[in-house]
């Protein structure tokens, strides 16, 4: 006796089954989507809600910048802890600017409030080891930092394939990465603190948290 009627009813609900999983995926994935479409592009928001920051175009993986930790070894992400991450480049002096921008970060950071868990802040010395005297004054006016070493050179080459090819350290300029690990905001001394509080909390409010 054929089977036929059984095989139908079994395509017929695969099908189902897969159409049903396409659904569910596609109500999670395109509001992300859309919004970072949005954001992104600025297409069908006002001007005055589009990010105050300027756009990397194109983004830079930070893991491009070869990181490493004050012992010395390669710096990864850590694909458990999903965080938006402030990269501060500073020289060994850190005067003018590079001061101005630690402060800066420091207050946008505190004013997160009980979101500020998912935003971190990175130091990058770029002329080698910060000395004794910046490590403590780190831990004493910036709590929570984490110092990591770029490879100056492979910076330098990320940002030159970039619209913001200048040196960071010359024009003040600080950035924002995403939770991917992609350098995708920068920032100059002109930008004042509402303008990096703002861009930061309308992409927590479209962004995942862990």
């Amino acid at each position: 006796m054929s089977n036929a009627p059984e095989e139908q009813r079994h395509r017929h609900m695969k099908r189902r089954g897969q159409i049903i999983a396409i659904g569910l995926i596609a109500i999670v994935a395109l509001p992300m989507l859309l919004a970072y479409v949005l954001y992104f592009t600025g297409v069908g928001v006002p001007d005055e809600s589009v990010n105050e920051g300027t756009l990397l175009s194109p983004p830079q993986p930070f893991m491009d910048w070869q990181p490493e930790t004050a012992e010395g070894e390669a710096w990864t992400l850590d694909e458990d802890r999903k965080r938006w991450r402030l990269l501060v480049p500073i020289d060994a002096d850190c005067t003018g600017h590079c001061e101005d921008n630690l402060y800066l970060t420091r207050q946008v950071h505190v004013r997160l409030a009980e979101k500020a868990y998912r935003v971190e802040r990175l130091i990058l010395p770029l002329d080698g080891r910060i000395s004794d005297e910046m490590s403590e004054f780190l831990k004493q006016e910036h709590p929570g930092v984490e110092v990591l070493y770029p490879d100056s050179g492979s910076l330098a080459a990320s940002l030159g394939k970039t619209n913001l090819a200048e040196n960071p350290i010359d024009v003040g300029r600080y950035y924002l990465m995403d939770q991917e690990g992609f350098v995708m905001m920068g920032y100059t001394p002109e930008h004042r603190g509402k303008q990096l509080l703002k861009d930061i909390k309308r992409l927590l409010r479209y962004s995942y948290e862990d």
